[in-house]
């Protein structure tokens, strides 16, 4: 078959199994939401998948990105919840294409470090003293290695990588929307459950005077996680401006980088400054950015930034009350509590979600004592404090023999991606050259917050094994998409 007309065809079928999913929608609506009619459309959609992969994959990428979309599970059944529906049917696409296509799976060098750790959280359940814990921790990087190894082995083509960024830089960008909704229009509450909602948190102890501040969490569920995310997806905008010379896509690269630096300030959070600079000097360095410009702008808007910076954002980094009683003293002990955890089990680590329930029994300060309150009272689990250091918390759970692995696949991943710079193809040499600061940004915000969970992360790991087949001569140029 011809593959312009294979496409088109594969399009208006798209189109018209929008429009019936349009339709049972409104049926479904207009009848009082009987769940009888949800029937047509979930076969709709499946069956729309199943022709589309890179529909399933696209929606896969956003709401694992983005926790309230993700999170929301119809009927509060689990497996239901959209990021595993969408993640099973995508799987459920790739391996029928697989199979049906002969299409051999995706390698590169850095998956044998990322085996090696995924065989310690394998084994964390009998290699720790944690189990059930343990078993926690392997459905949570289960749920975290599924979108890498979809994207790793969809996204190969051209067109699918570019796919794949759009959908990264559009999950972004509607966090950042959604920050802004927190932010402006209160009022708005979406609320799909018990701590699935829509809403900014309110710090009041942070600043001189006892003011107030909203940091926005843009559906992520946590502000830093939020500005993590944020500034990891930054690069990508400056990717889609220098790559294309179309107005319409360097005007919706601006606006989208403006959101997302917008989306950062507004979350008050100080690590993705460090995780921005670092990604900035990268892209001077490879002469992506001309330095004169930046010098400029980075002065008008210093001196100009008393008239556009978000009200409370520079007394909550740098007022004398935050520095004494704020994140900054509290960071200390945990870092202090980290470096003695690991250094009673080094080489195994205490398991998954250890360090909260270790500081509570080791900790003999005030801060310990409250968390030890809040863990009793049920309003704050011990588990959900961590080490805030993605490279000490990987060692408190899962030991030396856990975190080596990881910082390979992490080098690994910058040394593949600088390869495709530096040899590939231009399209994709560009691609790759914004995805290494991508990694940076990330890398370098791991130092201030457990950001190894952050999903955006995985999919852009996936998108680098892919971006690096097509590069070499490894894409399926025949693949239906």
């Amino acid at each position: 078959m011809d593959p312009g007309l294979d496409a088109r065809a594969r399009w208006r079928i798209l189109l018209w199994a929008g429009l019936g999913l349009s339709l049972a929608m409104l049926l479904t609506v207009l009848s009082g939401g009987r769940p009888v009619l949800l029937a047509l459309p979930a076969l709709v959609f499946t069956g729309a998948v199943l022709l589309a992969p890179l529909l399933g994959l696209a929606l896969t990428i956003i709401t694992h990105i983005i926790w309230l979309l993700g999170a929301y599970a119809p009927g509060g059944i689990s497996l239901l919840a959209l990021s595993k529906l969408f993640t099973g049917l995508t799987l459920l696409a790739w391996l029928q294409r697989a199979l049906r296509d002969h299409v051999a799976l995706t390698y590169a060098p850095h998956m044998l470090a990322l085996a090696a750790f995924v065989l310690v959280v394998l084994l964390a359940p009998v290699l720790t003293p944690a189990f059930a814990d343990g078993l926690i921790g392997i459905g949570k990087y289960l749920m975290m290695v599924l979108p890498y190894f979809l994207v790793a082995n969809l996204a190969l083509t051209r067109r699918a990588l570019r796919v794949v960024a759009i959908a990264i830089s559009a999950a972004a960008t509607l966090a950042a929307l959604l920050a802004l909704v927190e932010r402006f229009l209160p009022g708005v509450s979406l609320n799909f459950g018990e701590g699935i909602n829509l809403g900014a948190h309110t710090d009041a102890a942070s600043l001189d005077g006892g003011l107030a501040i909203k940091r926005v969490t843009g559906g992520i569920g946590d502000a830093n996680w939020f500005s993590y995310t944020m500034v990891t997806a930054l690069p990508l905008c400056l990717y889609w401006f220098i790559a294309f010379r179309a107005w319409w896509v360097r005007l919706a690269a601006v606006a989208m980088a403006l959101l997302q630096a917008v989306g950062v300030l507004l979350s008050y959070t100080r690590t993705p400054l460090i995780g921005l600079a670092g990604a900035l000097l990268f892209l001077l360095w490879k002469r992506r950015l001309p330095l004169l410009p930046v010098l400029v702008l980075g002065t008008v808007l210093g001196l100009s930034a008393p008239l556009w910076l978000p009200d409370g954002l520079l007394d909550r980094f740098f007022s004398e009350k935050y520095l004494r009683e704020g994140s900054t003293p509290m960071r200390r002990e945990i870092f202090g509590m980290a470096v003695q955890l690991i250094e009673m089990r080094p080489l195994l680590g205490h398991g998954y979600q250890q360090f909260g329930p270790q500081f509570i029994q080791h900790s003999k300060t005030e801060m310990g004592l409250e968390w030890e309150r809040r863990d009793e009272e049920g309003s704050e689990p011990a588990h959900l404090l961590r080490a805030h250091n993605l490279y000490l918390d990987v060692w408190v759970m899962h030991g030396l023999i856990g975190l080596l692995p990881l910082l390979i696949f992490y080098a690994l991943l910058l040394r593949e991606l600088g390869q495709v710079v530096a040899s590939g193809p231009p399209p994709e040499a560009e691609l790759a050259l914004a995805l290494m600061a991508c990694l940076i940004s990330f890398y370098l915000c791991g130092l201030g917050g457990h950001s190894q969970e952050l999903k955006i992360f995985w999919v852009m790991a996936g998108l680098a094994a892919a971006l690096r087949r097509v590069a070499y001569g490894g894409a399926v140029e025949s693949q239906s998409t």
